[in-house]
């Protein structure tokens, strides 16, 4: 039996049990305490003491809901900005001006020939043009340029180099859905659980006005009909001493059979934490965290190589600092609220 309590080893280093809870989190966050510490043989008390310490140390930067938007009838896209050289301050303030944004659902900011990343959830492509025009126009000596993409589907495999031989479920969010009826009641569970999935059924139901009973049975029922795909953590990859980084890839000589054999090859490698298919200028995007620079290389000089026929370009983009992740389209409470 793996002891909780032992001597700190720093901030940057993870201890077996730690690593163990982490990847159970990554598969079920909203998962009971006294539920994982049985699967462990840890008490509640050892494992609330071991994710607290995580959560102090800025290594879970939060727990989140991932929704499938698709099921809300809602587009995602991805932006690229490209930052003119500004202060700290002035920095502070855009990202601040990104996070707020009710039509914003990822900040990060990330090097190579770009500085920010955000994801943007909208009802259609004109409303998306109007939301970033007046973002343009909001910070004109901030935001040189930008580029566009349009996710089509993401494929979430999780942190399987936490531990060895761990498998972890592959969770899809977007692509060829087919819209779901929610109500108002819905929609407020489903707002509050974005920001905070491990929030109890008795303080929703609270706030909500409505029984403990209702918002489980009602919770069970968005899971079923896949709006709530799952529950995650938000972690910060640099406190776990590994460096994350998104591998931008164009195709050349396309076909399905080709792509598949990629996507299956992504799916099974420990540091390839998710997939998103894009329409634009690249084809894929490649989350990866590794231990260093050398090993990211490897890893993205493996799959062109594996993968010459099909890839015509990557690009690698450093990710820095997650400052926002939200699936839940927040800016369709705000359209209510002006009606």
């Amino acid at each position: 039996m793996i002891s909780i309590i032992s001597q700190d080893m720093g901030t940057n280093n993870l201890r077996p049990v730690e690593k163990i809870i982490l990847s159970k989190l990554d598969s079920n966050s909203r998962i009971a305490y006294s539920e994982l510490g049985g699967k462990l043989g840890k008490s509640q008390q050892q494992v609330s003491y071991v994710v607290s310490s995580l959560t102090k140390r800025g290594i879970i930067q939060k727990f989140y809901s991932l929704i499938d938007y698709s099921k809300l009838n809602v587009l995602n896209f991805r932006v690229y900005f490209r930052v003119n050289y500004i202060n700290q301050e002035k920095l502070d303030e855009l990202i601040e001006h990104f996070v707020e944004n009710p039509y914003t659902s990822w900040v990060a900011t990330c090097g190579g020939r770009y500085d920010l990343i955000c994801g943007f959830l909208t009802l259609n492509p004109s409303q998306f043009n109007k939301t970033l025009k007046e973002i343009m126009i909001k910070f004109p000596n901030q935001l040189q340029n930008y580029e566009v993409l349009t996710t089509i589907v993401l494929r979430s495999f999780g942190r399987k180099y936490l531990v060895k031989d761990y498998i972890t479920k592959e969770l899809f969010v977007g692509g060829d859905r087919l819209p779901e009826k929610v109500d108002d009641n819905d929609m407020k569970i489903l707002s509050e659980l974005s920001e905070d999935a491990r929030k109890s059924s008795v303080e929703i139901a609270n706030k909500l006005s409505l029984t403990p009973k209702t918002v489980i049975q009602r919770i069970k029922n968005l899971q079923k009909n896949e709006v709530i795909i799952g529950f995650k953590q938000l972690l910060n990859a640099r406190k776990m001493n590994h460096i994350s980084s998104l591998l931008l890839v164009k195709y050349h000589n396309v076909s399905s059979e080709m792509e598949d054999e990629l996507i299956k090859y992504l799916k099974v490698h420990p540091n390839i934490i998710s997939v998103v298919k894009t329409l634009g200028e690249w084809d894929v995007e490649i989350e990866i965290e590794t231990i260093d620079s050398v090993e990211r290389r490897k890893i993205e000089m493996g799959i062109r190589q594996r993968f010459a026929s099909l890839i015509q370009q990557t690009e690698n983009i450093p990710l820095y600092l997650s400052y926002k992740k939200n699936y839940f389209p927040t800016f369709l409470e705000t359209i209510k609220e002006n009606f």
